[in-house]
Parts: C-alpha cells; structure tokens; sequence
C-alpha cells in the first residue's frame, strides 16, 4: 500500500464525485490504488472508492480538517503520506504495546498517525493516533489485488530480489509502486534506505522464472483460482478459455499435469489467499563457536589415528590453549571480553597489552588467573558455555563414548563448518540472518544497521542473499533447538517487561560499562527466540521468552547457565520414567528409576549428575521431582517439537 500525492488526492477527488471516468495518460496511480484495493474499476478507465478506500479517504479528510496534516496539493511529489516503512512503523509501535518509538515518533507525528498521551501516574507515552490505528485497520483488512502483466513481469524477472540498497532498483518507472501496491516489495524504516521482496513477492518473483509469458497477463487471481479448481475438481469444471490460458503461461501441460510454474503458482495462490506467512526467526553463532565447531573436527580427524584422542570438553579446552595464538587471532575479543568481566573493565587496556605480548592463550588465562589453576577451569567455563549455545541450536550433540562425554557436529553443523571453512572464521549475529529473513513477513523489510551486519559477514550481496547467508537463513527455520540461557543473558531477559520498552531502555537499566556485554546478549536472546528486536528498535518479550522467564524466576545469580541443553535432555529423561501429577503440578521419579532416565538421555553419568545437581540448584527440580519451573522448561521444549510439526490445528 503506497499513497503518495497523487494518491491521496485521487482519494479525496474520487469520495466528492463518486465516480470518474478518467484519461488513460491519468490512470497510474488509480491503478497502484486498485491494487491496494483503495479503489474499484467498475469498467476500463472508470474508478470508484471501495468500502476500505472511503476510509482511508475519511482519515485524509479528518486530518486536514483538524489541521494535521496539510492539503495533498502542498505535499511535495515524492512525499510518502503512507507506504511499507510507516506501515512498519506503525505495526511495531503496535507491537510493542502501542508505544512509539523515538527513533519513528516525529515521522509519523508529522502525518496525523501518532501522538502524545497523559497517563496517571506514568506521565506521557507517544502513540498512534486514532487515525493511525485505523489507517493500519484499514490496511490488515484490505487484501490487496494480484495482478501481473507483461511489463511487470519483465521487470520482477530482472530486479533483485534483495535485501538491496534502495538505490539498486531503477528510478524511471513507476513499477516499484505498483509491486508495494501489492505488498510484493517493502522497504526499511526510517528512511526507505533498504528494500526487500516480501514472502508474497519472492513467491511470485520465483514463480515467473518458469512461466511462458504468451499472453498480456501472465499471473492473476482468476488465473490462480482456475488451478486451484482444475487440481481439486479436475479438467471439466474449467472452460476451454481457462485450460488454454494454463496451458499457454506454462503453468499445466497438455494432459493437465502441473509444470513446475503450477506448482510454484499454487505455492502463491496459498500463500495470497491464506495469509499464513512464516514468523520471523534467526541464528546466531560466536567466533568461539565456529573455532570449537573446526576444534571438534580436527579432534576426530585424529582419532583415526589414535583412537585415545575423543573430542571431550578437556581435549578441545587442550587444542584452544596450546594452539599458538597467531593461528587465530580472531578470537581475542572474545576472550578479552570474559576476562574484563572477571578482573574489571578497568583492566582492559593491561590485559589488551598481554594478548599483544604473549605466543598462547594458555599463558594469556594463567597472566590473569594464576592461583590454584583456576585460569584452567575458567577456561574450561568459557568452552562448557560455547558447548551449550552450540547445542541449543542443533549443530552439536553431547553424547557418551568409552564411559566419557564427547561431542559430534551434526549435519546442520557440518554445514556451518564447511562455509567457515570457506569464508573464513567469522561470527553470524542475529541481527544479519534477520536481515534476510524478517523477507518472509507480509510487508516487513531489514533496517539499514541489519544489512550493513549482513553484508560484512558476506550474507547479503548483488541485489541479495549469498549463498552463505541463504545458508544461515534456512537453518534459522531447520534447526532442532533446546533452551539455553547464561546468567548475563538471564539478567538481560528479566530486566525486559512485556511491552513498552527499547534498546535505549535495556541500556539505561545497567551500568555503562556493560553495553557491550548487553549487545552480545540482545543477539543471543533473540536467535534463541526469547525476545524480538523490532525494526524500530523496540525489543519486545516472545512467548517462548515469557516463559522462560517464569521459570527461571527462582534461579539464583550464581549459576553460570541456569538452563542449558544437557539440563534439559535430563529433565525429558526423567519426565519419560517418571509419573505425572496434574493436580499437583510434578512428575516423581523413584531412585530405582534414575539408571533408566540415564540412559535416556544419552549422556554418561558422571555428567547426568552434574546437571541434575544444576537443576535442583536453578528450582527446576526438588529432590525426586520436577516441580512446575521444571514443566514450564519441558512446555517450551514441546512447543519447539510442535512448530517444526505438520499443523493441524485449523482442520475442524
């Protein structure tokens, strides 16, 4: 939905008169707002306002009455009254409670759509508007229409698909319009500076590479609806018209057998009709986490020549502190930042120092922790973390080999090692893969700070996903996750309320000098999924993210992970010998039961004992019981099952 000067006079006009017969050098942007469904054509070159274009006509003149907003005719040319980035706008502002953010208020102040409340006892909040919500009620309710000819079709097979720099698209043509019309392109927030095909659009876009263009109109919904009869009533319902037109574009052959344009085209016509667009979801992973993903590896490769060596938790801290430090320079950040945690941020500039001097990590840990050898288990912590993140998204599994605990990459990790390999050692935040991936929402595009992420960890290039970042992106939906959270991350998630608040806010409730750490943090709640950075830098608690949070409410501070993977395989262990008490909200498992849930989990005991002390310690579990914390964490871990399900739900 796009309404620009012109538009937003052909609205006004149209509301006045009724209906107008117009030229055809006027018609562009009555079409454009036809295809938003803002306008009829009652027949060629006659238009009338729809039900939701009188709305929209009415929020126009409300504004200008009321002084809001000044008359279309002193709007500049190119002025965007409202289109894909203040819908965005105005759609996380929603989303957040209905709380503007600072970063989009005056913008969308300044076209009658947000204002400034009183409320007792808080003092101001900025909101939308009335109008504003019901622009964005007129928008959720008005499908748009679907209609590509020969020009626009040409144009979809050549444009980019994106993520792109809005400059990439071509400026002498009005098309671009005509494809946010339709809600088949978006573009960033604040200032359109990035555009990405929509989920609908790069259906589409896809769609038309099969298709032959034999006639002027190559993709419609009457042409969508005639196969999608012909696949569930079959050849005679249709007319002789209808199969030739199917036959001509490509979309069937001659025996009425779907072509790979039918089958893509079903893909939209679902998709269109439906409206069952895929959330939003990432990935995340550390330059720790790509190095002990290589480490592994390397571990397995010698143990086919020495089947003493096993990839354990000990021999992959060996091969970090040993390995000369030249070999991966890369990684000083990382162990930079956790030691400046434990010493002091004052320290920062001695310990930057020592990486400098020093030739291994090892002597780097025992500068800074040298009594009882402690700098050995704090590195030992700092891989045990990168195991479980590694864990949580599926790309390593911890399992029991020659009575010890070893780790073996699995096949979505092996395909993250091989494009490290590849590219180079480097990490993925949350933030690039969603740059990519926010594409699959109905109107929704990456912000210019996403993108420029995305494109330095070579995701994005060319008008598009890499072949690296449409990797990450297909694995953010793949992957078999398991909670995992670190006591920062926990502190973090417990200091977001539900609604209302934004990265500043997270910022502000903890001491400067963790504004780092806060980052690092944010990118992994959010590739975990507990929590949604919006694009207006909104950040807004997830269901699975509230639910964590009530069940970790007990933890206390001292635990390095209070949930991690290998708490969670226990708790799945004993919750399957165990009893269920519904009233009481507990599973009990008999002492007798314990070796069973052990070798359930696939883990060895030494380690299914550890993590079980861990759960009793973070409230999850009593003694011989899982109390409700534990069956909060047990839910979530079920829901993660159902969404990677086939959906029944809506079947009746």
């Amino acid at each position: 939905m796009i309404i620009k000067k012109e538009h937003a006079r052909t609205l006004l006009k149209l509301k006045d008169k009724g209906t107008l017969e117009i030229s055809g050098e006027e018609e562009a942007p009555y079409i454009e707002l036809e295809r938003a469904n803002l306008l009829s054509m009652d027949r060629p070159l006659t238009y009338s306002l729809t039900y939701w274009g009188r709305g929209m006509a009415e929020i126009l003149e409300k504004l200008i009455s009321a002084g809001s907003i000044p008359h279309p005719d002193e709007w500049d040319e190119d002025y965007r009254w409202l289109s894909s980035e203040i819908i965005l706008m105005m759609e996380s502002a929603l989303r957040n409670g209905n709380n503007v953010s600072p970063l989009t208020y005056e913008i969308l102040r300044s076209r009658g759509l947000a204002s400034t409340i009183k409320e007792e006892k808080k003092g101001e909040r900025k909101v939308l508007s009335e109008e504003g919500m019901t622009a964005l009620e007129i928008f959720e309710k008005a499908s748009p229409r679907l209609l590509i000819g020969r020009e626009l079709y040409d144009f979809l097979r050549k444009v980019p698909e994106g993520p792109a720099p809005q400059s990439t698209l071509p400026t002498r043509t009005r098309l671009p319009n005509l494809l946010e019309s339709m809600r088949l392109i978006a573009f960033s927030i604040p200032s359109r500076e990035i555009y990405t095909f929509t989920g609908l659009g790069k259906l589409v876009k896809e769609t038309l590479q099969y298709v032959a263009p034999t006639y002027d109109i190559v993709l419609s919904e009457d042409i969508m609806v005639s196969l999608a009869r012909l696949m569930d009533e079959g050849r005679e319902v249709l007319t002789e018209t209808e199969i030739e037109t199917l036959e001509g574009l490509a979309y069937i052959d001659a025996d009425g057998n779907l072509l790979p344009a039918g089958e893509k085209l079903l893909e939209v016509y679902n998709l269109w009709k439906g409206k069952r667009f895929l959330d939003v979801k990432t990935i995340a992973i550390d330059i720790l986490d790509a190095e002990i993903l290589r480490t592994i590896d390397r571990l397995w490769d010698k143990h086919e020549t020495n089947p003493e060596i096993l990839p354990t938790a000990e021999e992959i801290v060996n091969e970090l502190l040993y390995r000369p430090l030249k070999e991966y320079r890369h990684l000083i950040s990382y162990y930079g930042r956790r030691i400046y945690q434990d010493i002091g941020y004052q320290k920062k500039q001695e310990i930057e120092k020592k990486f400098a001097e020093l030739k291994t990590v090892e002597e780097v840990f025992k500068s800074f922790y040298e009594k009882g050898g402690k700098w050995r288990e704090k590195m030992m912590d700092l891989v045990r973390q990168s195991l479980y993140s590694l864990e949580s998204f599926g790309l390593i599994k911890s399992m029991e080999m020659e009575n010890k605990e070893v780790f073996d990459i699995t096949d979505h990790g092996m395909k993250v090692l091989k494009d490290m390999n590849l590219r180079g050692i480097r990490d993925i935040p949350s933030t690039a893969v969603k740059a990519i991936t926010i594409g699959n929402r109905e109107f929704a595009a990456p912000n210019r700070s996403w993108y420029e992420t995305a494109e330095k960890r070579n995701l994005v290039s060319q008008g598009g996903p890499t072949e690296s970042g449409r990797l990450y992106a297909s694995l953010a939906y793949q992957v078999d996750r398991m909670p995992h959270l670190t006591r920062f991350e926990l502190m973090v998630l417990k200091a977001v309320p539900e609604r209302g608040f934004f990265i500043k806010n997270i910022y502000e409730s903890f001491d400067p000098i963790w504004h780092e750490e806060i980052e690092f943090a944010l990118n992994k709640l959010e590739a975990r999924g507990y929590l949604d950075i919006l694009p207006d830098e909104g950040v807004v608690l997830t269901e699975d993210g509230k639910l964590l949070k009530r069940a970790l409410a007990g933890a206390p501070d001292s635990l390095g992970n209070p949930i991690n993977p290998l708490m969670v395989r226990v708790l799945k262990a004993i919750a399957q010998v165990g009893t269920l008490y519904v009233r009481e909200k507990k599973v009990r498992i008999l002492p007798r039961q314990i070796q069973e849930a052990i070798k359930l989990s696939g883990l060895e005991p030494e380690r299914f004992n550890k993590e079980l002390l861990i759960l009793r310690s973070a409230k999850l579990m009593g003694q011989n019981t899982i109390n409700e914390a534990g069956l909060l964490i047990l839910k979530l871990l079920e829901k993660y099952s159902r969404e990677k399900a086939l959906d029944l739900s809506e079947i009746k």
